[in-house]
């Protein structure tokens, strides 16, 4: 087999299994119920993890139903439509799950390839420009499915050093995974003061200071209501036009609405020439100012 192993070649020594999510109708939009078992659609799908906000669940009776389609921990799960170069891991805590209808299961049953060390490989960009060219079709949304997975070849070292690998790099999810759960609990407790002090009026020494009649309903003493605008400059966003004269592989980034989240992540963003960024210095930003995305996305 070389330096590396096709999907195909494990799937035709019965060394890996791929299975197709339910037909629709094998598993209709009626069957979903609010509690019961976790089905794994598209949107649940992420970059080598479950995301489980919007899950979708079924009951029993119909789980008992799907058995073929109940996944296991170490399974690996595609989205056969837009997101395919995502990919989900499945942990002990997944197992028995149910893959949706959009969904391509991939199993390992032993021979050359460990699970966890072949989805820390499906995140290398390299895979992942792999899967756009191959998956795009000219198409408007991308689409996946068993014969372009069959194609996937992943690099095969020993099993000894794929252990190495996977342990290392999973030492270093757990790390980012930890501080993640630390800054969702500061973001909670900012959020709880925030509404204390200035929701409910509880601050330190609120017990002294009288509340008073406003605009807005009663404020305490002191304080005073204002329009955003006579506080703060509000500049709209730049409109431009991707061409050579304006992008440049390292010059200044641009933040554009996928930047934009809970925190401002300029991974991937467009950069602009030394030249642009100097015409449009108007647009730039410093630290403590507020990004907004309006309802069309301006």
């Amino acid at each position: 087999m070389g330096t590396g192993t096709t999907i195909g070649e494990l799937v035709d020594l019965r060394l890996a299994d791929l299975q197709t999510g339910p037909f629709g109708t094998q598993l209709k939009a009626s069957e979903y119920t609010h509690a019961g078992i976790p089905v794994i659609n598209v949107r649940n799908i992420g970059f080598g993890e479950i995301r489980d906000a919007k899950l979708e669940y079924v009951d029993t009776r119909t789980g008992d139903r799907l058995h073929q389609h109940r996944l296991a921990a170490q399974d690996i799960v595609f989205g056969r439509k837009g997101a395919v170069e995502r990919h989900a891991f499945l942990r002990d805590e997944h197992d028995g799950w149910i893959q949706g209808s959009d969904c391509i299961r991939l199993r390992f049953n032993g021979g050359p390839l460990l699970p966890r060390y072949v989805s820390y490989c499906l995140l290398t960009s390299t895979h992942q420009q792999w899967m756009a060219n191959h998956c795009s079709h000219a198409a408007t949304m991308a689409s996946l499915n068993q014969d372009i997975i069959r194609r996937i070849e992943i690099p095969t070292p020993p099993l000894d050093v794929q252990r190495k690998v996977a342990a290392v790099l999973s030492a270093y999810d757990e790390l980012i995974e930890n501080n993640l759960r630390r800054i969702e609990i500061l973001e909670e407790m900012a959020q709880a003061v925030y509404r204390e002090w200035f929701v409910n009026f509880r601050f330190p020494g609120h017990e002294d200071v009288a509340l008073v009649d406003s605009p807005l309903g009663p404020i305490p003493e002191g304080w005073s209501v204002s329009a955003l605008d006579t506080l703060a400059e509000a500049v709209r966003g730049l409109s431009w036009s991707r061409d050579r004269e304006t992008e440049s592989d390292n010059g200044t980034a641009i933040a554009t609405i996928p930047n934009v989240g809970r925190h401002l992540s300029m991974e991937g963003a467009t950069r602009l020439s030394d030249v642009s960024a100097k015409e449009w210095n108007r647009f730039s930003l410093a630290e403590g100012d507020v990004l907004m995305i309006g309802s069309n996305g301006n």
